[in-house]
């Protein structure tokens, strides 16, 4: 049952349907067959340019953050990640921030990386921009000699769960009540997530990345002002 206590949850997805903003907790999943038509499928803007984030992307960046996660500082994988300082990328359309994905390299180990927050403004969901910003990623790590990417969610999470393991990630580990604890920590206990589901448990995946050794330069798919 969730808690007496818990708090509204915050707008981070849109109706397929009609495009009504949702909180955390007003959507709902349903099965639909592969048509089109059957489950709204958006035109996707082209092209969607991925390039790494500077510094007035950041504002922008912190801004969505809070939006989002009531934070500007990730709690994930037993860290704590200020946005203020993390590496990012962000994808565009038509000069609109579309969606961000901010990450650590050679964490935890040489060899891996982790995605530390990946978030999409609702109206451009379904679009192709996590796919976008999770490629430019690989390319990120490629040269680096980085073989894993790590990424966690919290359990009520479905449509995050659902993405993530259709491109490739498998989950490694199930952390009860860890989610919950850092919600906690910044004033968000008893926050309800996805269809309402109470935000307790974090969830890591991981995925398997080709490793190549690529020439000198931008990685190919991500622009560099």
């Amino acid at each position: 049952m969730a808690s007496e206590t818990a708090k509204p949850a915050r707008p981070v997805y849109h109706c397929t349907i009609c495009g009504k903003a949702l909180s955390w907790d007003g959507g709902r999943l349903r099965l639909v067959c592969r048509e089109p038509a059957c489950h709204g499928e958006l035109l996707r803007p082209a092209p969607i340019q991925v390039r790494e984030g500077d510094e007035h992307d950041r504002v922008a960046l912190l801004a969505v953050s809070c939006r989002f996660f009531g934070s500007t500082h990730i709690h994930t994988f037993d860290e704590v990640f200020p946005l203020g300082k993390t590496p990012f990328l962000v994808v565009e359309f038509d000069g609109r921030r579309a969606g961000y994905l901010c990450y650590a390299l050679h964490f935890p180990t040489e060899n891996e990386a982790a995605v530390v927050l990946l978030a999409v403004q609702p109206e451009f969901q379904g679009r192709g921009v996590g796919k976008a910003l999770q490629g430019a990623m690989d390319a990120v790590c490629r040269p680096l000699g980085i073989e894993r990417i790590h990424i966690s969610t919290t359990n009520d999470n479905i449509p995050g769960l659902y993405f993530y393991q259709r491109i490739g990630y498998h989950i490694v580990g199930f952390y009860p009540g860890l989610a919950a604890e850092a919600l906690a920590e910044h004033g968000d206990e008893g926050l309800l997530g996805f269809g309402g589901i109470p935000v307790r448990d974090e969830i890591r995946l991981v995925k398997e990345i080709e490793r190549v050794v690529e020439p000198a330069g931008p990685p190919f798919g991500i622009e560099r002002e």
